[in-house]
């Protein structure tokens, strides 16, 4: 009786599996096409047989290659394929030592209004879905463009010359600088003005990572890599980064041993995620960024000097703030508009003798301190204009002896005579851009602000101590 039930149930499913499923296709273990049947060919539109391709080339939204990787099977899923739903189920091919060297995959058109009642339900699922990937790639897009590196110094126009070179080559970059000068804002820059602009930007700061968990956050870990790993297993930064940019910060922070495997993983472009066998490629630009002096970590054999010369193909070294003051006026303009939009405060500015008082200073910080020095004067009072007694009383360590920097071709005179001229040039500057912005959009004060990066009430305190109507 058990072997006559088995017999009718097999032959029930070739039946059903006939007349349900009417295209198939065949992958390797590298997700490329091996064998495809004449009807999904045809029904996919395809002038010429697939073999050799990559699924994803076909059918970017493909099942396949997780089934690949996981050996799990899909089974009853929906697939939107030319904008058409279907059923698709897909299953591991092993081969005779039981290792996973490929899946078969089938598909199911004509019988969709025996499944309508599934899809009504799926759909709403799959448009939720369809969301929250859309918010994760917009997380992980460049924030900051080349425009918003603010600085017309003989040195910033240099160094943003040579990003918008370093730019067009899918090489690695090494962004070289002390703490604070904005190393990340210009990777991002770079990434923007690439051709991986449309890619994800993904980074990972070395120096944040215990060292343990850097290789899984490097290269992710396979399902049950090892005990307490999560069953679905996890990607890593390479995977999030394929066809973008990986920005690695603090790379003089890395370990000898995961040195050697991002070595590996630049010059073959391939990886393995922990636990597994299989090699993924790794379609990925590095920016890296360190405030270390990496030759001397090389001399004392604290970072490799193969890495170091793969990284250091277009090595872009950052300027200090002290030795680009003149760059001080617009910066603390922009930062102080930062800090008005994002704490919902009134506009602020600073006193000339404000800002030549911090044209004195040394900037050990750079721009990052800066800007926190900017934020406690501005929650230190409530007046519009900051002046210089407030400025001293933020900066505890000055002293009129720290000139700017030892070392540098600033002299105290040069400042004492030249920043108040400075602020009034920007000033000037200032109103011609505003006067320009307003003509440009017809006097239209909410465009204006958009045009000018601003909010609209800083655009009114603007014009009002810039005397514009």
């Amino acid at each position: 009786m058990q072997q006559q039930l088995e017999h009718q149930a097999v032959e029930f499913f070739q039946q059903s599996f006939a007349s349900f499923y009417q295209h198939s296709i065949a992958v390797d273990i590298n997700s490329r096409v091996t064998w495809i049947s004449d009807s999904y060919q045809t029904f996919l539109a395809l002038d010429r047989s697939p073999v050799g391709r990559l699924i994803t080339d076909i059918l970017p939204n493909s099942f396949m290659p997780r089934v690949v990787s996981s050996g799990k099977p899909v089974l009853l899923d929906m697939l939107n394929i030319n904008g058409q739903w279907v059923v698709v189920s897909s299953f591991p091919l092993t081969d005779e030592g039981g290792q996973i060297s490929g899946a078969f995959g089938f598909v199911a058109v004509d019988q969709m209004q025996r499944i309508k009642p599934l899809l009504e339900r799926y759909a709403p699922l799959q448009l939720q879905l369809k969301k929250a990937q859309d918010e994760l790639r917009e997380s992980r897009r460049a924030r900051y463009t080349l425009s918003q590196c603010i600085g017309n110094s003989v040195s910033m126009k240099r160094l943003k010359q040579q990003v918008a070179q370093a730019a067009g080559y899918d090489l690695a970059v090494m962004l070289q600088g002390e703490t604070g000068t904005g190393k990340e804002l210009f990777a991002h820059a770079l990434h923007n003005l690439s051709l991986r602009s449309n890619g994800p930007f993904v980074s990972v700061n070395v120096a944040a990572i215990p060292e343990g968990l850097l290789e899984a956050e490097f290269f992710g870990v396979s399902p049950g890599a090892y005990t307490g790993a999560d069953r679905k297993g996890r990607d890593g930064k390479f995977k999030l980064a394929q066809g973008g940019t990986l920005f690695l910060d603090e790379i003089g922070d890395m370990s000898l041993e995961l040195q050697s495997k991002l070595l590996r993983v630049i010059e073959e472009k391939e990886f393995e995620s922990l636990g597994s066998n299989r090699l993924q490629t790794a379609d990925v630009r590095i920016i890296a960024a360190t405030c270390q002096p990496l030759e001397e970590l090389v001399s004392a054999k604290k970072f490799r000097p193969d890495l170091y010369y793969r990284l250091t193909t277009l090595p872009l070294n950052l300027p200090p703030l002290r030795e680009r003051l003149d760059d001080l006026p617009s910066l603390c303009e922009r930062l102080l508009d930062e800090i008005v939009i994002n704490h919902s405060g009134h506009y602020r500015q600073l006193s000339l003798e404000s800002l030549e008082l911090l044209g004195h200073y040394h900037w050990p910080g750079n721009v990052r301190e800066l800007k926190n020095v900017l934020e406690r004067a501005c929650v230190a009072t409530d007046e519009e204009v900051i002046e210089v007694e407030l400025i001293r009383q933020v900066l505890p360590r000055f002293e009129m002896s720290e000139l700017a920097s030892a070392g540098t071709s600033v002299d105290r005179k040069q400042i004492h005579s030249a920043m108040p001229s400075l602020a009034e040039t920007m000033q000037k500057a200032e109103r011609e851009a505003i006067l320009s912005a307003l003509a440009t959009t017809k006097n239209h004060k909410s465009n204006t602000a958009k045009v000018l990066g601003i909010s609209r009430a800083s655009l009114y305190e603007k014009m009002h101590r810039l005397g514009v109507k």
